[in-house]
């Protein structure tokens, strides 16, 4: 298991981070921090996980590139070496 820092553009209206998280809980993955920045019409959500499987992550990134509300998954990013 590893943490994960993501880094999405999504749409900037009501429920999004909500619609968010419920896909990372889904997926059984706990979310440690989020940072939500406007841009626009749109935002930029970082996700800092709790760690979390390789495989329980691919299945999250892929329901949230297929989601209206996610505009660009932009980065990926494996967290090593933090202790929890």
């Amino acid at each position: 298991k590893s943490q994960f820092f993501v880094r999405l553009h999504v749409a900037d209206k009501s429920g999004v981070l909500a619609a968010i998280a419920q896909v990372f809980a889904s997926e059984n993955i706990s979310i440690q921090t989020v940072r939500q920045a406007g841009l626009g019409s749109d935002a930029e959500l970082v996700v800092v996980t709790h760690a979390a499987t390789e495989s329980s992550l691919k299945g999250c990134i892929k329901k949230l590139t297929d989601m209206d509300i996610v505009s660009k998954v932009e980065s990926v990013i494996r967290v090593e070496g933090v202790v929890a």
